[in-house]
């Protein structure tokens, strides 16, 4: 491994060199997208259906000219939206972790990466699992099941929700690449290890505002294309098939879809502003360069360079 030949280059970039990077990666690693987000989406893409199935398929018999009808549908769609994005860090730990090696790695095995990401599953799970909401999100549609709209419940929750998980996602998003890539301990003893909140906070903090501003600007452009992507689909379905309805077949299959696509590129993304932000804070471009020459002089005896996870 040549810590200096990297098959990103590591340099500093604007968030539209970052987009437009996420897709050139997306074209250069498609099974990050194709086999790990898909994997990693499964389970969520499974869990959500059953939760929100009740909803279109109780009033498929009417259309969204029914007033009912159509306010029962967008509440489908709101928390269907709530809950696909809430999942995406979780469902991405497989192509984080992939794209992670990829960096540095001609070619990743999915085997090596099914074996990390099931030797962390709980340290994972708990942070972007449970802390980070999707679990409890789904605990409160799971114990709606069947039950009519509460402007309590429907609104106000939902409402509070989404301001918790914006707070948490656009203040510290970095989360995912810390617990996979840098695996920062949780706790330790030593006053001189860098545990998880510690890295936290020296890798958010100093540069709080400009994260904040990036990942509220990518939500909305993201946002705007998981739209675009319904509403191509929804045209293909219609053009081929002759079906024009948003029906219970669009509502729990093609908007789905399109929300999990754009989350998959916005893997890609987060991880870029991930090295993006490390270099302005820690000149990690720098540091990987004395690293591998020191590599190439002394082998696997060279000195260890602390890097941001451990200095």
């Amino acid at each position: 491994m040549e810590l200096d030949q990297t098959h990103v280059v590591i340099r500093k970039r604007l968030q539209t060199e970052i987009a437009d990077l996420a897709l050139v990666m997306l074209r250069r690693y498609p099974s990050a997208l194709l086999v790990g987000f898909s994997l990693g989406a499964l389970p969520w893409i499974i869990a959500n259906g059953l939760l929100l199935y009740w909803i279109p398929w109780q009033e498929a018999q009417y259309t969204f000219a029914d007033q009912d009808a159509a306010g029962e549908m967008w509440r489908c769609v709101a928390w269907m939206t709530l809950l696909v994005v809430a999942e995406v860090p979780a469902a991405g730990v497989w192509t984080t972790f992939y794209l992670g090696q990829a960096v540095f790695e001609k070619q990743p095995t999915w085997q090596n990466v099914r074996r990390e990401i099931n030797r962390n599953f709980l340290r994972w799970f708990l942070s972007l699992g449970v802390v980070r909401l999707p679990l409890p999100i789904m605990i409160v549609c799971l114990f709606r099941i069947g039950q009519a709209a509460d402007p309590s419940v429907d609104l106000l929750l939902y409402l509070g929700i989404w301001l918790v998980l914006l707070a948490f996602r656009s203040a510290r998003p970095f989360l995912p690449e810390i617990l996979l890539l840098e695996q920062c301990p949780r706790r330790s003893k030593d006053p001189n290890v860098v545990t998880l909140s510690r890295r936290m906070t020296a890798l958010h903090r100093p540069m709080a505002g400009e994260l904040t501003a990036r990942m509220l600007t990518v939500g909305v452009g993201a946002g705007v294309a998981a739209v675009a992507f319904y509403f191509s689909l929804t045209t293909a379905r219609g053009l081929l098939f002759g079906r024009w309805q948003h029906d219970e077949f669009a509502l729990m299959v093609l908007f789905p879809l399109s929300l999990w696509l754009v989350g998959g590129w916005s893997v890609f993304f987060r991880l870029l502003n991930y090295l993006d932000t490390r270099i302005r804070l820690e000149g990690w471009e720098v540091e990987l360069s004395v690293r591998a020459e020191r590599l190439r002089q002394f082998g696997d005896d060279a000195p260890v360079i602390a890097t941001g996870a451990t200095q």
